[in-house]
């Protein structure tokens, strides 16, 4: 399998892959992990198209080793990658997709504001102002807005103790930051999947709905036909399935178990 980044971390050396290796290799599956092309405008946001040049070089590499079924893994941002990859690699065996989200990413963001601010302890109130925050800066990178009313806004509320928790700097910059994928339109594009698909999520899962994302699904494959959907949700994390450090020693248990489960049966 060809395993995929989530948006932070561009490295082929990193603990999620070591992992992903370390588990499936004794069960007979090679893991690819792959060092991501930058992006020259903005190193951070990379089209998802770039991304799944990648993801499928990567596999049309591991194919050439290896004539057996070859599937993609991806976290967070790369599970939308998956399925674009999918899409160009009609022979793809199986999806696995940790910390899908089935809304656009401007959603999942807005998700992810609206649970940090109430997880903190803040009220509805703190949350309401967050959101604005959030989706008036949304607004202003669809060019529906006026950048002035934004600046002054993120002035007006930059000294609340939940602003942080917001996502959004005070000062925006000369420059406004691109978001290529900002109302990327997730159901239609997992319509198009046919292959076996595991979705995993953490049991506290607050960067997105996972409720929506599974109903999406749910959809999406009436559409397709693709019986062959499985969701699991992995006790006692949250979007990384692990510790907070992020470490190879924190990764769950439960989601080790998960991945031997799936790929025995």
């Amino acid at each position: 399998m060809v395993a995929l980044h989530g948006s932070s971390n561009s490295s082929y050396r990193q603990a999620i892959f070591e992992h992903l290796a370390n588990t499936l290799a004794p069960l007979g599956a090679a893991v690819l992990s792959f060092e991501r092309a930058p992006w020259p405008s903005d190193d951070v946001d990379i089209p998802y198209d770039v991304q799944a040049d990648g993801a499928v070089a990567a596999y049309e590499v591991l194919k050439s080793y290896y004539d057996v079924p070859t599937g993609v893994w991806g976290v967070s941002q790369g599970t939308w990658v998956a399925a674009l990859a999918g899409q160009r690699l009609p022979d793809t065996a199986f999806m696995l997709l940790l910390g899908c989200a089935g809304v656009s990413p401007a959603e999942q963001m807005r998700h992810a504001t609206i649970e940090s601010v109430r997880r903190a302890g803040y009220d509805e109130e703190a949350v309401a102002g967050a959101v604005e925050i959030r989706d008036q800066v949304a607004e202003l990178l669809r060019g529906k807005v006026d950048r002035a009313a934004v600046d002054e806004l993120l002035r007006r509320q930059a000294d609340q103790p939940w602003f942080d928790l917001a996502g959004i700097p005070v000062d925006l910059g000369e420059e406004l930051p691109v978001w290529h994928e900002i109302d990327f339109a997730s159901e239609p594009l997992y319509a198009t999947v046919t292959c076996p698909v595991l979705l995993m999520h953490g049991e506290h899962e607050a960067n997105l709905p996972v409720p929506e994302t599974l109903e999406v699904w749910r959809r999406a494959a009436a559409t397709s036909g693709n019986t062959q959907v499985d969701s699991v949700r992995i006790p006692g994390v949250g979007h990384w399935p692990g510790t907070p450090d992020r470490s190879l020693e924190g990764i769950s248990p439960a989601y080790t178990a998960t991945l031997q489960n799936w790929f025995t049966r």
